[in-house]
């Protein structure tokens, strides 16, 4: 009877050699990278403010589609305090709160992490060091929360995808306990067109003032 060959069938010593010099360093590299980026994340003022922004923008889009699928109006109702931050939710008494809905209307809430906050212009001026004084469409600041459109503190999405509320939102990273000292690059998001519900994302820079991001 023929035997089978083993000639091509892998060694124990075939697999017990593991990962080569180059391999190792090769993941090592990887995991370098990867903690950097993290440590970044969590440590750099900026970085902080810009990933509170962008979740603002994705969530204000939420927004925007829940009141498309569902033919209702959604509001995002904006709070501040301890933490600022803001509810989501279907406006069924049309009173622009979220606070007063029944938890099943409730579609999101949303805290920010402690550090940031919506940009704080009340006392202004003086203004926040190195913070902006007007808006990206040149409202001025001073006695404002980082709130500046139609409603007190809300924002309305219509069935069609519009909102009447038209206006920024902008939010940044101040100096511990100090809301008169900038750290993080504020952000802000824009809702330029009352016709479109079209978002735009804007960064402000000590020297350059408001730019696209």
């Amino acid at each position: 009877m023929h035997q089978p060959s083993h000639h091509n069938l892998p060694t124990a010593k075939a697999y017990a050699q593991g990962f080569t010099l180059i391999e190792l360093s090769v993941c090592m590299t990887i995991i370098g990278i990867l903690a950097t980026g993290v440590v970044y994340m969590y440590t750099n003022p900026t970085a902080k403010v810009k990933s509170v922004m962008f979740n603002i923008l994705a969530d204000l889009n939420l927004a925007r589609s829940e009141s498309v699928n569902r033919n209702q109006d959604i509001l995002v109702d904006f709070t501040l305090g301890d933490k600022d931050g803001y509810l989501i939710c279907l406006d069924t008494d049309s009173d622009k709160d979220c606070n007063d809905e029944l938890a099943e209307n409730i579609i999101k809430e949303v805290l920010f992490r402690e550090e940031v906050q919506f940009y704080d212009c009340i006392s202004a001026p003086p203004y926040p060091a190195d913070g902006p004084t007007k808006t990206p469409s040149g409202t001025k600041l001073a006695g404002k929360n980082g709130l500046i459109f139609g409603g007190p503190n809300y924002i309305k999405w219509q069935p069609d995808g519009t909102s009447g509320d038209n206006g920024s939102i902008i939010v940044y990273h101040p100096a511990k306990q100090n809301p008169q000292q900038v750290r993080g690059d504020p952000y802000a998001a824009v809702i330029s067109s009352a016709a479109t519900g079209r978002i735009r994302l804007m960064r402000w820079r000590q020297n350059n003032g408001w730019s696209k991001k």
